[in-house]
């Protein structure tokens, strides 16, 4: 079974080359071009991981990781910036971000961050709920 990505990012040109590089790696891949869009993806589709971007029209990554996590969703939202700064990075992973990457960006070193994020899901997954059996 292949991986479910959610991408939600407004510059179409990374969008869409985001999305032909991960189904052309074996995943299945949805997009939203805004915020407003990708919460409502995100809500309905449940993917295995968000890569999100943080400047989006509608409602920033911010605010839709945010919301993400308060409706309880576990997936792992990887956020994607051109603001790297210190604060940002801070802001992403107080909202819920697992984690952080800066624009421009590699693709080997995001499908490589995209895979951790993906094993370290599927651990904790399949991790007994007492590893010690002190239930």
């Amino acid at each position: 079974m292949s991986h479910h990505l959610l991408i939600v990012e407004d510059d179409e040109g990374i969008r869409e080359g985001l999305r032909v590089n991960f189904e052309f790696g074996g995943y299945r891949v949805s997009t939203a071009a805004d915020g407003v869009d990708g919460l409502q993806a995100a809500l309905r589709l449940k993917p295995d991981l968000l890569i999100l971007d943080i400047m989006l029209p509608g409602m920033d990554g911010f605010e839709l990781c945010r919301r993400i996590r308060m409706a309880r969703l576990t997936f792992p939202v990887l956020m994607l910036t051109v603001r790297t700064n210190e604060a940002d990075l801070a802001r992403s992973l107080d909202m819920g971000a697992d984690d952080l990457m800066g624009k421009p960006f590699s693709l080997v070193a995001l499908s490589s961050r995209v895979k951790a994020l993906l094993r370290h899901r599927q651990a904790v997954r399949a991790a007994p709920a007492d590893p010690l059996g002190w239930d």
